[in-house]
């Protein structure tokens, strides 16, 4: 008889995972830090009182705000409310938004401006020449009388216009003079009426 020749396995064990503990080392580092972190909350004290603070006076924490402090920016008022039609360079949209650089509304009675502020105007206006025919939002119950003086001021002194400041004393007369009015001024022919008779 023939010997039996050996069945040769080419394939190997399937792996199996080690036992690979975490090291000592780690497992130290960890437990320290839990012991730390629980030690540290029931020793700390966040309702300590105040006084116990860098004891600086509340004059120094709270400074007190100067008059200069107060000035209302006109420009940043402009560039929040105004920009976005009559552009950055106060040059408006041709056709769409009138100029406010050279035109004659700005730097003329301020009175008037103010009452366009304070009321808006719709209908059609001439300014330097051009003809516009749209719709100005009204600006007087966003605005006090301070930050409306603010924004008139600006206007008059920017782009080339050098037209006086208005105070607010001003833009105050100019909203009683128009007390009780609750439409925009309708176009051209109504605001040119503002310098020959009180506004109503």
């Amino acid at each position: 008889m023939k010997a039996k020749r050996p069945i040769r396995v080419s394939e190997n064990a399937d792996p199996h995972e080690l036992n690979n503990p975490v090291p000592k080392l780690v497992l130290g580092v960890i437990a320290a830090l839990v012991v730390w972190g629980v030690y540290y909350i029931f020793s700390s004290s966040p309702n300590s009182a105040a006084a116990l603070g860098d004891q600086r006076p509340l004059s120094v924490l709270a400074p007190s705000v100067s008059a200069d402090d107060r000035a209302i920016d006109g420009k940043q008022l402009y560039t929040a409310a105004c920009q976005a039609c009559h552009q950055a360079s106060g040059q408006g949209l041709p056709g769409v938004f009138p100029p406010l650089a050279g035109s004659e509304w700005v730097t003329g009675d301020p009175a008037v401006l103010a009452q366009i502020v304070l009321h808006g105007v719709t209908g059609p206006i001439t300014v330097s020449g051009a003809t516009y025919n749209g719709a100005m939002p009204a600006f007087g119950k966003q605005f006090d009388d301070a930050q409306i003086a603010a924004v008139l001021s600006f206007i008059r002194s920017e782009w080339g216009n050098a037209s006086p400041e208005v105070d607010e004393a001003s833009v105050q007369a100019a909203r009683a003079a128009s007390e009780g009015r609750t439409q925009p001024w309708e176009g051209q022919e109504a605001l040119s009426a503002l310098t020959q008779k009180p506004a109503s």
